[in-house]
């Protein structure tokens, strides 16, 4: 196995998108070549070390330019994430453990509906339309691992970007803290006080707001 290097792998990717008529398919090619070529554990290696231990879920981003955007997913056991979409294609490469990704669609009225949940799991590669709202969740008893890319820079499409209220399915303006809000809410209302447990543990300023959450 390869060493991975974020930089270059980023500046790789940039380059193989923009010579392609199909960006999103030629960035999935990309990332499935180095995980093969680099294999998981040394892709996680690289991640690790580029975010600080007790990373919030705003410091996970690893590169970002206005052409791409690379997201370490470390994803705490149990976790449940709010809904919300990303204006611009996905690819994610599952590391380790597994990611349900919960797809949501618009029914006649304009409400939103889960349509389909889709299962990623260590070594598997997965692409999302720019269009796509959903939310995440690790269904397993340790954290789950992946490498996110996106075609863009999060950072200038955070404006463009929407959360929906969990229950209500409310729109409302994309913030990385109302994500882990809404998050923490997701998780509160299914019962899930395992995944509440783990994002304290993972991120520990979450615990002041999920003490807020209404009994």
């Amino acid at each position: 196995m390869t060493t991975f290097a974020i930089e270059d792998f980023a500046a790789g990717c940039k380059r193989v998108m923009d010579q392609a008529s199909n960006q999103k398919e030629a960035a999935r090619a990309y990332l499935a070549e180095a995980v093969a070529r680099c294999g998981p554990l040394e892709i996680m290696r690289a991640l690790q070390a580029a975010v600080p231990p007790d990373a919030n879920i705003g410091e996970l981003i690893v590169h970002a330019s206005p052409e791409l955007t690379m997201l370490y997913a470390r994803v705490p056991a149990r976790f449940q994430s709010g809904i919300h979409d990303h204006t611009v294609s996905a690819v994610i490469a599952q590391l380790e453990g597994q990611e349900v990704n919960h797809i949501f669609e618009r029914d006649a009225a304009g409400s939103l509906e889960e349509a389909r949940a889709i299962t990623v799991r260590s070594g598997e590669i997965l692409t999302l339309d720019k269009d796509v709202i959903h939310c995440i969740e690790n269904p397993g008893d340790a954290p789950a691992h992946a490498l996110h890319l996106y075609q863009g820079d999060f950072g200038a499409l955070s404006e463009r970007r929407s959360l929906w209220s969990w229950g209500a399915h409310q729109q409302k303006p994309f913030s990385f803290p109302e994500l882990l809000q809404e998050s923490a809410t997701a998780m509160h209302q299914s019962g899930n006080r395992s995944g509440l447990n783990a994002l304290v543990k993972a991120i520990p300023a979450s615990k002041a707001l999920i003490d807020a959450l209404p009994e």
